[in-house]
């Protein structure tokens, strides 16, 4: 088990339909089953979305005024590997940098 938590710096997502399409990217590339969804839309702009995974969670908060995405993603899969699963995020959300912790999950 693996915690993946950190933010990307770049993109600028203001509306729901945008971090949406970006999570749904980054979850079936690092094949995570998704079973719910929530998002809410603030004003002026930016975005929150929680994807609720068989394997756990992948939640993402966007700053767009600061360029911003802070991200949560934690996941119980045996394959799981959060510094692939960080790559995909950065290219999918594309970043022009990133910062990362990776917190190890044992039982």
């Amino acid at each position: 088990m693996a915690h993946l938590i950190g933010h990307v710096k770049g993109p600028v997502i203001n509306t729901v339909d945008e971090l949406q399409e970006k999570m749904e990217l980054v979850s079936a590339e690092c094949m995570f089953t998704v079973v719910a969804k929530a998002f809410h839309q603030f004003e002026p702009h930016g975005a929150t979305g929680v994807l609720v995974l068989a394997e756990s969670h992948f939640s993402a908060h966007t700053y767009p005024e600061d360029q911003l995405v802070y991200i949560d993603v934690f996941c119980c899969a045996t394959l799981f590997n959060p510094v692939a699963c960080s790559h995909v995020i950065e290219r999918v959300f594309g970043a022009t940098d990133a910062k990362w912790h990776i917190i190890d999950r044992l039982p």
